[in-house]
């Protein structure tokens, strides 16, 4: 009863967030759409909110260990190299102190980032100036790869600042893990993630649409598709139609989607549920 309960609410939002799509897909809506596609979007809203809290409780965790083993040395690295068993989508796990430096780094495949300023990386050095949580930020990596990073501030037993730890991975991978029981059965209908503010696809069930953004040569003859990507940028949920490829990408077909909003204190994004109309 409780999640019909929210899968009314998700129907009521996004008919009151989107009338201004009547006159672009007035056969495409809430009362159009039958409940079970929207049920798959609630549910894997679910399934990404408890996996990120999932990695941010770890991370918790983690901050309280440390803060009696120290950021350095061998007990500090046993802390990491357990956190990068959390989830098969972890890339690395790294300590770093108040001025910016990494100082420990598992997997020791990753040993060369030992040693660097992370400063200037937006979200970490906020996280050492405000000394509270990051949440999940899509970054460009000293690793030298794109990803999600989030630090957890790190303090010792009298409440100084000691610096943060911090867990990076693989978005595609991840999303990929978390959505794969919730994609619908068409290969035409699906569910992806995008970053908020330039479409940045982080997640695609078609692997040559990830990384790409609204202003990549493959949306630009789209015109339906480029307006609900600005929408997206400012809409936190609603719904629109569509021109867009196929999977095969062998013919244009005309799409239906929903999109709502993965709470996040760092990098916006918009969980969204396309359909083949």
């Amino acid at each position: 009863m409780k999640q019909m309960g929210f899968l009314l609410i998700l129907m009521i939002i996004l008919g009151m967030t989107c009338t201004a799509c009547a006159s672009e897909g007035a056969n495409f809506g809430p009362q159009t759409t039958s409940g079970e596609p929207l049920w798959r979007l609630l549910s894997a809203s679910d399934a990404v909110n408890s996996n990120l809290s999932k990695i941010e409780t770890a991370l918790a965790d983690a901050s309280l260990v440390l803060s009696e083993t120290g950021i350095d040395g061998p007990a500090a690295q046993a802390v990491l190299s357990n956190l990068t068993m959390l989830d098969t989508a972890v890339i690395d796990c790294i300590t770093i102190d108040a001025n910016g430096i990494v100082r420990e780094v598992e997997p020791m495949s990753f040993e060369s980032v030992k040693g660097t300023n992370l400063k200037l990386q937006k979200h970490v050095n906020d996280t050492i100036n405000t000394k509270l949580y990051s949440g999940f930020h899509f970054i460009k990596a000293v690793e030298g790869l794109y990803a999600i990073d989030s630090e957890m501030p790190v303090f010792d037993k009298n409440g100084t600042f000691m610096g943060t730890v911090s867990l990076m991975f693989n978005n595609s991978q991840f999303f990929g893990r978390v959505l794969a029981p919730f994609q619908p059965s068409s290969g035409n209908s699906k569910i992806w993630v995008s970053k908020a503010d330039d479409g940045t696809i982080l997640y695609e069930t078609d692997p040559t649409q990830i990384l790409l953004n609204k202003s990549s040569s493959m949306y630009l003859d789209y015109p339906e598709l480029l307006k609900l990507f600005n929408r997206m940028s400012i809409e936190r949920t609603g719904y629109g139609t569509y021109e867009f490829l196929d999977q095969s990408h062998g013919e244009t077909i005309k799409k239906g989607c929903y999109w709502t909003t993965i709470p996040n204190e760092g990098t916006e994004m918009r969980l969204v549920l396309t359909l083949e109309l």
